[in-house]
C-alpha cells in the first residue's frame, strides 16, 4: 500500500524513503528507538534528568540573528520560578507556541539554572504540550527523519496503524490462537501508542518472536533446499602446495586442520557446507583462498563475495598476487563503480571460463552473471549477508556447489548448529599467527594525551587510524564528532608537527578510495581519519594505533572489528577508546573492550549488555540484527525454529512464509 494512501505528498514521501520507508506496511514497522515516560509531574529535577512540569507561557519572541531562534518565557507552577524555553531552527513551532501565551502548558526537558539571572532554561524540550492531559503520557521517540517533525510522523502513524491491510497477521491465525500470541495489529498499536510500560513489553515480545521466526523460516527453508552431495571433487593439490610454499609464514595447526578436513570431504563426494570462524586477524582468508585454488586447479571456477567494495578489492589484490604467478586468471566484479566496457569484458571472461577466480561485491549474484563451471563459493563477513543472498550465490552454480562462509563474529558451536542445522561443518581458528602481540586497549578522556601518543608513534614511523561515527556535523546529535570536525581538530593539533593527515568516508569515489588506501599502505599518510568504511578489508601492518572517537556510538562487535585493523604485525599496537558516556551500560561496554581481546568473550558480553530494544525496528547498516537477536535469545530462537518447522510441514497459508519464499527465489532478503 503506497504512502500516498495516507495523504502524504511527494516531498514528505522522499523523506520517508530515505529511511527505507516506501509503503504503509513499512511505516507501521518503523518502531520507536526508546520511550520517555512523561505520565506524571516530577517538578524540578537535577540537570542530568528530565523534569516534567506545568508552566504558564507569558510571551514568545523569535530572533533571526544568524541561527533562527525562538524563546518562550514561562512561569513554573506552582513555585513561580522563571523558565526560558529555547528552540533553534524550528520555525514551524512559532504558531503553536505563540498560541499558548497566557495558557498553561506541559513541558518535559532538562533544566539548567542560571545564577546570574535567577532563572531556569531548557533547550529543545522533549515535550511542549498545550493539552496537559494529552501530554501526560508515554512518549515514543523515533529515529530522526531529517526535515520531518515528530508531530507529523505521529499523525500519519495514527492513521497507518488503523489500516487492517497494513497490520495484517503474519502467522496462521490458528497458530496465533494456539500459542497465545498477541495479535500483530494489537502489538503494533501498543508499540506506537502505549498506555503502560507493560504494553510496550508485550508489543516488543511479539515483534521479537516475529523476527526470530522470520530468521528461522529463512534458515529452515534454505536448509531443506540445499544439496548434501557434490560431483565437484578436488583432483590435485599442486596449486595449494605451491601457494603454501610461497607464503612468508607457516600455517597454524587450526588452519591446516580446516583445509585438510574440507579437502577430504570434497574428495569423498561430500558437499562442503562450512562456516570458518575466528577472531580478526587469525587467518581465515588464506584458508578460503587455498580451498578456492584446490578447485580451480582441478578445472573449476571459484568465487568470493565480500560485503563492501573496499574489502572485495583487498581480497582481489591479495588473491591475484597469489594465483596469477601460477598461470590462473583472477577478475574483480563490482557494481556501479565499474565502467560498462570493463564490466562487459569481465562478464564475458566469467561466462567463457577464462576467469578462474571471481571476487566481487553483491554484483556477482546479479542476473547478468553466468558462470562457466562454478564449484565453490565463499562469502566473507557472512553475518553481513542474508540467507537469501548466500543462497543466490550458491544457486548460480549447478546443484552440489561447495559453500564456505567466513565470520569474525564468533559463534559457539551449539548456536552455529541451531542457525545452520547440524549439516554445517564448523571450523574455528583460535591460534593467532606467530609473532602477533595482543593489542593494548585503553579509555582516554584527555585529548592532548592522545595527540602526544599519536605524535610519538608517528616519529617511530608508525601510522594511526582515527574512526568517527558520522561523516558530517549534526545539530540533532549533541557531543558527537564527525569526520569533518575531527579532521579540523587533528590538523590544528598535529599539522604543525608535520603529521600527514587524510580523510576517507563512504562518499569518496572508487578512485579516491583506492588512492587514499594505497597512499596509507605506502606510508604517505600518517593519520587516516575515517568512518567505519575501514572496519574490514584494510590491511596495513605498519598501522599501530586505532583511535575511536565517541566509542559509545559503536557496538562491541564493531569496536572489536576496528581494533582488528591494528596488531597485524609483530609491532606492539594500541586501541584508544574516546568517550564521554558515563552511564553504567557505557562503562560496561568499554570495560569489556579493555578487559579482553578474545572475540568469543566480546560477543558474549555484547549480547549480555544489548537488549532487544537495540535491534527491534531498526534498519542497521552492516550488521545482521536477526543473528544478533538469535544469539541474545537462543531459547526463544529454538522455540521459533520449532514453529518454523510446523509452518513448513503444515503447508497452511502464511504471509511470512510467502515472503521468505519470494525473497529467496529472487535472491533478495531483509536478513
Amino acid at each position: 500500500m503506497k504512502l500516498s494512501y495516507l495523504g502524504i505528498m511527494k516531498a514528505k514521501e522522499h523523506q520517508f524513503n530515505r529511511k527505507g520507508i516506501y509503503t504503509v506496511e513499512d511505516l507501521v514497522r518503523f518502531l520507536p528507538r526508546k520511550y520517555n515516560d512523561f505520565s506524571r509531574e516530577t517538578g524540578i529535577l537535577p540537570e542530568d534528568q528530565t523534569s516534567c512540569l506545568i508552566a504558564t507561557v507569558t510571551r514568545v519572541n523569535s530572533y533571526h540573528n544568524g541561527t533562527p531562534m525562538m524563546i518562550a518565557f514561562c512561569t513554573i507552577q506552582p513555585t513561580g520560578e522563571k523558565l526560558l524555553v529555547k528552540w533553534f531552527r524550528q520555525n514551524y513551532m512559532l504558531n503553536k507556541t505563540s498560541a499558548c501565551v497566557g495558557r498553561d502548558v506541559y513541558i518535559c526537558a532538562k533544566l539548567v539554572y542560571d545564577e546570574k539571572y535567577k532563572n531556569y532554561s531548557a533547550t529543545m524540550p522533549e515535550l511542549f504540550e498545550p493539552k496537559i492531559s494529552e501530554g501526560k503520557r508515554i512518549l515514543p521517540v523515533y529515529p530522526k527523519i531529517p526535515g520531518m517533525s515528530a508531530e507529523y510522523l505521529t499523525e500519519k502513524m495514527q492513521v497507518a496503524v488503523g489500516i487492517p491491510e497494513a497490520t495484517s497477521e503474519t502467522c496462521p491465525y490458528d497458530l496465533v490462537a494456539e500459542e497465545k500470541l498477541l495479535p500483530i495489529q494489537k502489538a503494533l498499536y501498543y508499540l506506537h501508542f502505549p498506555k503502560t510500560m507493560e504494553q510496550i513489553q508485550q508489543g516488543q515480545d511479539r515483534m521479537l518472536f516475529d523476527d526470530l521466526l522470520y530468521f528461522a523460516l529463512n534458515n529452515e527453508y534454505a536448509s531443506r533446499n540445499s544439496a548434501l552431495g557434490s560431483a565437484f571433487s578436488v583432483k590435485t593439490l599442486g596449486a595449494v602446495n605451491r601457494i603454501m610454499e610461497s607464503l612468508p609464514y607457516k600455517l597454524t595447526a587450526d588452519q591446516k586442520t580446516a583445509i585438510d578436513s574440507m579437502i577430504e570431504d570434497a574428495r569423498s563426494g561430500k558437499r562442503i557446507n562450512a562456516l570458518v570462524q575466528g577472531d580478526v586477524g587469525c587467518g581465515k582468508t588464506i584458508v578460503a583462498f587455498l580451498l578456492m585454488a584446490a578447485f580451480v586447479d582441478s578445472g573449476y571456477q571459484a568465487v568470493l563475495m565480500a560485503p563492501t567494495q573496499v574489502l572485495a578489492r583487498q581480497h582481489y589484490e591479495d588473491l591475484k598476487a597469489l594465483v596469477e604467478p601460477l598461470g590462473f586468471k583472477a577478475v574483480y566484479l563490482g557494481g556501479a563503480e565499474m565502467k560498462a566496457k570493463e564490466k562487459k569484458a569481465v562478464l564475458a571472461a566469467i561466462e567463457s571460463g577464462e576467469a578462474n577466480f571471481v571476487v566481487g561485491t553483491h554484483a556477482i549474484i546479479s542476473k547478468n552473471v553466468t558462470y562457466h563451471n562454478l564449484a565453490i563459493t565463499v562469502a566473507d563477513e557472512e553475518h553481513k549477508f542474508g540467507v537469501a543472498q548466500r543462497t543466490a550465490l550458491i544457486e548460480k552454480a549447478a546443484a552440489g556447489v561447495h559453500s564456505i562462509t567466513m565470520s569474525a563474529t564468533p559463534i559457539p558451536r551449539t548456536l552455529a548448529q541451531v542457525i545452520y542445522g547440524t549439516a554445517v561443518q564448523l571450523y574455528t581458528i583460535v591460534t593467532m599467527p606467530e609473532g602477533r602481540k595482543p593489542v593494548i586497549t585503553g579509555i582516554a578522556t584527555d585529548e592532548n594525551k592522545v595527540f602526544r601518543f599519536i605524535l610519538k608513534e608517528t616519529k617511530r614511523g608508525h601510522q594511526t587510524y582515527v574512526v568517527c561515527p558520522m561523516i558530517d556535523p549534526s545539530d540533532d546529535v549533541e557531543g558527537v564528532l564527525s569526520v569533518e570536525e575531527v579532521s579540523s581538530i587533528y590538523l590544528k593539533a598535529l599539522g604543525p608537527y608535520g603529521v600527514r593527515i587524510a580523510t576517507l568516508t563512504g562518499r569518496n569515489s572508487k578512485a579516491e578510495t583506492e588512492e587514499i588506501i594505497s597512499d596509507f599502505k605506502d606510508g604517505k599518510i600518517d593519520v587516516l581519519i575515517a568512518t567505519t568504511v575501514i572496519e574490514v578489508g584494510v590491511n596495513v601492518p605498519n598501522a599501530t594505533t586505532m583511535v575511536v572517537t565517541n566509542a559509545e556510538r559503536f557496538g562491541l562487535s564493531s569496536l572489536h572489528q576496528l581494533r582488528g585493523r591494528v596488531g597485524r604485525s609483530n609491532l606492539q599496537s594500541y586501541c584508544v577508546l574516546q568517550s564521554t558516556d558515563q552511564s553504567e551500560k557505557g562503562r560496561m561496554r568499554l570495560d569489556a573492550m579493555v578487559r579482553t581481546t578474545n572475540g568469543f568473550e566480546i560477543a558474549e558480553e555484547d549480547l549480555k549488555i544489548r537488549g532487544a530494544g537495540d535491534f527491534l525496528g531498526t534498519r542497521q547498516s552492516g550488521e545482521n540484527k536477526y543473528m544478533a537477536l538469535m544469539l541474545a535469545y537462543p531459547e526463544k530462537y529454538k522455540y521459533a525454529q520449532e514453529i518454523a518447522k510446523r509452518i513448513l510441514d503444515d503447508g497452511k497459508p502464511c504471509r511470512m512464509l510467502a515472503r521468505v519464499k519470494s525473497e529467496q527465489e529472487a535472491g533478495v532478503s531483509s536478513i
